[in-house]
């Protein structure tokens, strides 16, 4: 038997990555009822693609995925004429804008694939998509050094002919194809894919993040028959949506925040029942314990599953099954204790920058180099200089904006939380003042 089917579990209920697009996701998003409602009325009713900002961590990919699984229910239920159907994955964003184009297309042909037997049953119009479907899967070996291309990127390459022989697309004629089926199968005020652009602060400043979107707004933020949903963290998507260029191309900023403390003990019960194949299953961390984890990760849900879990994977399934919930949730403590010293005792920083940390945890883990006075420095360069050092120890990340140096673009990491824990807790080192 599996380590989690030993415990009573079908798969593992602290799994990390976002939640399906399906009923198994709307069961296990808890606490986020209000955000759903303002989501699916953005996808909706809305002509702009919606923008999502908050922290990394908080959900908002699961959220999406959520929100185009009930749009689409509504249409099955006869609720609404529009269909909404989503894409299979989010799109990581990357600089390179041409590859980037590419793979939402990539993305779009996939989904026709996907969801061709429902837009049948929908009465809308499916493209033929055989031909389509052998390119997809037999990639084209182009040129000199074996570099791999496909009918619709490939950094420019055309295809003559597909693998097993048939007509294939060239790079623009392809992309027209896909604009084609968009238009057919959901015309104006009729639905659309749902597609997630994701993680826009990787591209770490908001400048970056605004040239890239501008450079795909005609050939993907344009595109009848889609609705994006844009993710982005430390002010970055809240920047970019003001920019002239993409006024009346991107609504105004949805801010996603924490689940709020009461509903996290409902919600890994909810995992917990979803994922239990018997009634004696033993969960490694349970509601009363995640609700601790919670609170040191600084509410951020992604990170406190991750400990979780490897609380549990750190331990052979008889760790559990041999112990009463008290004793398996007072080794937990000692476990995330453990981890936070370890962590602790990695980090070598003078006092000064120390005590930046701290603040900075008492600021609420972000800010912006424009509050250098609220902590204690003449000037921002005084205050970048303890920022590097924590940057160096992975404390804090942050973004940069030329244009507005009042948005929040430093932000405390996982580790930096873990840190702070220790030092504020004394469990290595002397309590720092004022804690």
């Amino acid at each position: 038997m599996s380590f989690w089917s030993e415990l009573g579990f079908g798969s593992n209920p602290y799994i990390v990555k976002p939640l399906p697009s399906s009923a198994d996701g709307r069961e296990l998003l808890v606490g986020r009822d209000s955000d759903l409602k303002s989501l699916l009325r953005k996808i909706e009713e809305g002509d702009t693609h919606v923008v999502l900002e908050g922290p990394n961590g908080v959900g908002k990919t699961s959220l999406v995925a959520v929100a185009a699984w009930v749009a689409s229910e509504r249409f099955r239920n006869r609720q609404t004429s529009q269909l909404y159907l989503p894409l299979a994955e989010p799109l990581q964003i990357k600089e390179d804008s041409s590859e980037f184009i590419s793979d939402c297309y990539f993305a779009i042909a996939r989904a026709f694939l996907d969801h061709e037997e429902t837009l049948k049953r929908a009465d809308r119009k499916a493209p033929k998509t055989r031909d389509v479907k052998t390119w997809l899967e037999s990639p084209v070996i182009k040129g000199r050094g074996l570099s791999i291309s496909t009918p619709f990127g490939g950094g420019g390459l055309t295809a003559s002919s597909a693998a097993n022989g048939s007509a294939g697309f060239s790079n623009a004629g392809f992309r027209t194809t896909i604009r084609g089926w968009l238009r057919d199968a959901f015309p104006e005020g009729t639905g659309g894919l749902v597609g997630v652009i994701d993680n826009l602060e990787l591209l770490e400043t908001s400048d970056a993040a605004r040239r890239l979107l501008e450079e795909i707004r005609d050939p993907v933020l344009q595109l009848s028959g889609m609705r994006w949903v844009l993710c982005g963290a430390r002010g970055i998507a809240r920047s970019v949506a003001a920019t002239p260029r993409l006024n009346g191309v991107l609504s105004d900023p949805i801010e996603i925040t924490p689940v709020a403390h009461q509903f996290i003990p409902r919600l890994i019960e909810a995992r917990l029942e979803h994922y239990s194949i018997r009634s004696t299953s033993k969960a490694p961390v349970s509601a009363s314990s995640f609700e601790r984890v919670y609170e040191v990760s600084h509410r951020n849900l992604r990170d406190s599953l991750r400990h979780a879990q490897s609380f549990a994977s750190d331990r052979e399934s008889e760790f559990f099954l041999e112990r009463e919930e008290g004793q398996i949730a007072d080794a937990f403590i000692r476990w995330l204790e453990d981890l936070a010293i370890k962590h602790e005792a990695s980090v070598k920083m003078q006092p000064r920058t120390w005590k930046l940390l701290e603040d900075l945890a008492a600021f609420g883990g972000t800010c912006s180099p424009s509050d250098f006075d609220q902590f204690g420095f003449n000037d921002r360069a005084h205050m970048r200089k303890n920022v590097v050092e924590l940057e160096r120890y992975s404390l804090v990340t942050s973004s940069k904006d030329d244009d507005d140096q009042r948005r929040r673009s430093i932000e405390t990491t996982s580790k930096g939380w873990l840190v702070y824990y220790a030092r504020a807790k004394g469990l290595s080192s002397p309590v720092l003042p004022g804690v």
